[in-house]
């Protein structure tokens, strides 16, 4: 799997996931339609596979939002359903439950109407995964929440790694990893949003 998203998001596939022209972004294309798709689905797989940083929840909220919007604009009802499945999956994981039933629902109607089972049976396993799954990979490691306990105290990578007899690269990987799983743009946000939630003391 590693090796396939590796060749997707390599140099000869660049250029798709850079910001695409107004040109594109002002037409309702069947090609700008599949550049959102495209965008959304490599958040996902990364989210998936749980290879590097996690991208930000909120990305993956704004990216499959686009890709329903797209298709919606577009005038593909399966694949507008498609996309909001995914993003009923992203919603429920962001916490945003309300949104994530809206979301399916909408899906389900279409799916039904268009008899597709594949996409029915992808909601039926959404809506029975428990509501907190033990493998969300926003969830916290136990070793990334004693980094987290260590950032917090407001120690540097390189006390963190003596702290955990770890070196300062792989301090400052978790560390990352913290910040992108938190939604937090520096380790004082990530402090602040740590208490908040009740992660530290």
């Amino acid at each position: 799997m590693t090796a396939r998203v590796d060749a997707i998001v390599g140099e000869p596939q660049r250029g798709v996931l850079e910001p695409t022209t107004s040109a594109i972004e002002d037409t309702n294309t069947e090609t700008w339609a599949w550049d959102r798709r495209l965008r959304a689905e490599l958040l996902r797989v990364r989210w998936l596979t749980g290879q590097g940083t996690p991208p930000p929840v909120g990305d993956m909220v704004a990216a499959w939002h686009e890709s329903v919007d797209a298709f919606e604009r577009y005038g593909h009802p399966y694949e507008t359903a498609r996309s909001r499945a995914r993003f009923a999956a992203v919603l429920r994981a962001s916490g945003d439950v309300a949104g994530a039933r809206r979301e399916a629902d909408l899906a389900r109607e279409v799916a039904t109407r268009l008899g597709a089972g594949p996409l029915l049976r992808e909601l039926d396993a959404l809506e029975s995964a428990p509501a907190t799954a033990t493998d969300d990979p926003y969830a916290l490691t136990p070793r990334e929440q004693e980094v987290l306990e260590l950032v917090a105290r407001g120690l540097s990578n390189g006390q963190v790694g003596a702290q955990l007899f770890i070196s300062t690269k792989t301090a400052s990987v978790h560390v990352s990893r913290i910040l992108a799983k938190l939604g937090a743009s520096s380790r004082t946000e990530a402090a602040a949003l740590a208490r908040e939630r009740g992660l530290v003391p």
